[in-house]
């Protein structure tokens, strides 16, 4: 046997310190990123806060939106206060519950949510739900599942396994490997080494490490930042206003420091006695703070291109509800504003948006497509309409996945048997055997 030895050039790309910070602020909602730049400014030598005297307050079409009447003197206090209205995680809950469950699926799942612990999990009875509304515990079950998919994601879970679980799947997609660690080796992490671990899972410790790294950036708990109280206030990053003729957006800088590099102790870093720990130490910092600049001024331009481009696509949705949900892909957008599908990806993760049809998570506004002989429609109104049907059926002869795809096609739409049925049971709904009512 002969041996050889190649060598293989490979191109790996290496991100700054900056960048990285850059990235990590990106995903940050509103509350995160004003306190990781409060934190910053605190801890970082290179930067300090600019104060501006400014009485033009971008926000204050907030106060009037709202219908919050004082006389002129609280009016003035509130401008001066910078206060914006800020709707509780139930308040984001009931209305993204509005958009995706209707009769009584809508009921079923405000209750779930009105059972949920101060972490955000569901330790409640499901067969008290199910006694409540006279349904199936699969049912009830069926819907709890289905919201663990809203925002934020991991609602309703069981467990902090389960939301772990759901929230990795939602980021970074379903990885069998990750099931079993947090189903059979979570335990083992505290007590066990990343070698003995890894063994049982039979990955690389290196693969270990990439899954404990992607673990370390999910919220351990779903209401980890909304404080331990499910009705803690939270803020919308982007604020969409409908003025008739057009929609205005404004972008929540409410709280955000205005910070700048320091000249103070840039003189530090060519000081020719510094030790070369002391030289590294400042050297990061420094770029961490233009990182950290940089990310302010880049979150405010990308969530404004995007919105808007989002609401381009979806004023009728805005206006009129979930069944005038357009097709929209995060490629859509990104193909609109000229930026990467991933840094699309980045900036709607976990941001939210109170608009006309109530506080909504950014991601809302995306649905995948289905070709019609009309054109494209969005899978959300294709669901909508399924529910629809199944909510005027007769009772005693309930509609069958082939009788719905039937109805579907005189309207259209060519739909397959088995794609009816997928989405009748994500909506939570059972078949129509199920469903037939005797007498």
């Amino acid at each position: 046997m002969r041996h050889t030895l190649t060598v293989t050039l490979k191109q790996k790309p290496i991100l700054s310190l900056s960048y990285r910070i850059h990235l990590q602020l990106l995903v940050k909602p509103k509350i995160e990123f004003q306190t990781a730049i409060k934190q910053e400014l605190e801890e970082n030598p290179f930067l300090e806060e600019v104060v501006n005297i400014d009485t033009d307050y971008s926000l204050e079409p907030v106060i009037k939106d709202f219908s919050l009447y004082y006389d002129e003197e609280e009016e003035e206090k509130i401008r001066s206060n910078r206060l914006v209205y800020k709707p509780t995680l139930m308040d984001m809950l009931e209305s993204q519950i509005n958009l995706e469950f209707n009769g009584i699926d809508k009921e079923i799942a405000l209750e779930i949510i009105g059972n949920l612990d101060n972490k955000g999990l569901f330790k409640a009875s499901e067969e008290e739900i199910a006694r409540k509304f006279n349904v199936a515990i699969e049912k009830v079950e069926s819907i709890r599942k289905r919201l663990r998919y809203l925002e934020p994601v991991g609602i309703a879970s069981k467990t902090l396994e389960e939301a772990l679980l759901v929230q990795y799947e939602d980021r970074y997609g379903k990885d069998l490997v990750v099931e079993k660690l947090l189903k059979e080796q979570l335990k083992n992490l505290a007590t066990q080494s990343t070698d003995y671990v890894a063994k049982e899972l039979g990955i690389s410790v290196e693969e270990l490490k990439d899954i404990l790294s992607n673990l370390s950036t999910l919220n351990p708990y779903p209401t980890v930042n909304y404080s331990s109280d499910i009705q803690q206030y939270i803020e919308p990053d982007v604020y969409i206003y409908d003025r008739g003729d057009h929609f205005e957006i404004v972008v929540n800088e409410t709280g955000i420091p205005d910070i700048k590099l320091t000249n103070r102790y840039k003189r530090l870093i060519s000081q020719k006695d510094l030790s070369p720990e002391a030289k590294e130490f400042l050297k990061d910092k420094m770029e961490k703070a233009r990182g950290i600049i940089e990310a302010i001024q880049q979150r405010k331009e990308n969530l404004l291109k995007i919105t808007q481009a989002i609401v381009e696509k979806q004023g009728d949705f805005l206006r009129k509800g979930r069944e005038y949900l357009k097709p929209l892909t995060l490629k859509d957008i990104a193909e609109k504003v000229g930026l990467h599908e991933s840094t699309i990806s980045r900036t709607v993760n976990s941001k939210y948006a109170l608009t006309p049809q109530g506080l909504l998570p950014l991601k809302a506004f995306f649905s995948s497509k289905l070709q019609t002989s009309n054109g494209d429609i969005s899978t959300e109104k294709v669901k909508y309409m399924i529910q629809e049907l199944i909510e005027k059926e007769d009772k005693k002869k309930p509609l069958s996945d082939q009788a719905i795809v039937n109805i579907l096609k005189d309207k259209g739409i060519k739909i397959a048997r088995r794609t009816v049925t997928k989405y009748r049971e994500e909506l939570g709904i059972p078949d129509s055997r199920t469903r037939r009512k005797k007498g």
